[in-house]
């Protein structure tokens, strides 16, 4: 059962057909902490409080749309940072050269029309992690498919003069979309040549 609080106001309606409707409010009774900060308020007309009452929400709302700015502003300056950082990192390291077989793989990866991606990341004093994603959205071609992309995401271990893979690395495919072990590279080349993409084939 709701609680029933004391009477703490009343209001008349008057209608266009002149019959009046009085309307009881019941609120829950004043903390000594509201008492205190109504009693600016204590003496205002209701013309004047409706007045006060439109000017805080304008300020809330002008306070909103200037958070909801520096939001997007702060998270299109961590986009250009993110991108920044992506493009500093696909930048091959004085003294280093990309393996063969990366190198291979990515022309023939752009030369289907796939996207790529690399990154070099410092490990230790005489060792880098090369780290290189192929990928393309999925196409009608596809079918049946229950995902969205192709994606292979895998990582080479390099120091100077050679290079080998960490792992298998990872892969989804539209038939497969959990990520699982990749193939070989010598596969990874078959399939990208045998799902090549044209644009405009979406």
């Amino acid at each position: 059962m709701a609680t029933q609080y004391p009477l703490s106001g009343v209001s008349r309606v008057i209608h266009p057909d002149g019959t009046v409707d009085r309307v009881e409010f019941h609120d829950r009774p004043q903390t000594a902490d509201e008492t205190r900060a109504f009693a600016k308020y204590r003496d205002l007309s209701p013309l004047e409080l409706m007045r006060q009452l439109r000017t805080a929400e304008w300020n809330a709302d002008v306070a909103q749309s200037e958070r909801d700015q520096w939001k997007a502003s702060a998270q299109r300056l961590q986009m250009e940072l993110a991108q920044a950082e992506r493009k500093l990192a696909a930048i091959t390291p004085d003294g280093w050269e990309l393996p063969k077989t990366v190198r291979a793989l990515l022309a023939h990866a752009e030369a289907h029309g796939w996207r790529s991606a690399r990154a070099w990341t410092p490990r230790g004093t005489d060792e880098m992690l090369l780290k290189v994603v192929l990928g393309r959205d999925a196409l009608p071609s596809d079918a049946p498919s229950r995902g969205a992309q192709w994606r292979f995401e895998l990582t080479w271990i390099c120091v100077p003069g050679s290079a080998r893979r960490a792992r298998a690395g990872l892969v989804r495919t539209p038939d497969r979309p959990q990520w699982h072990d990749a193939p070989s590279v010598r596969k990874i080349r078959e399939l990208i040549r045998e799902h090549s993409y044209a644009k405009g084939a979406a």
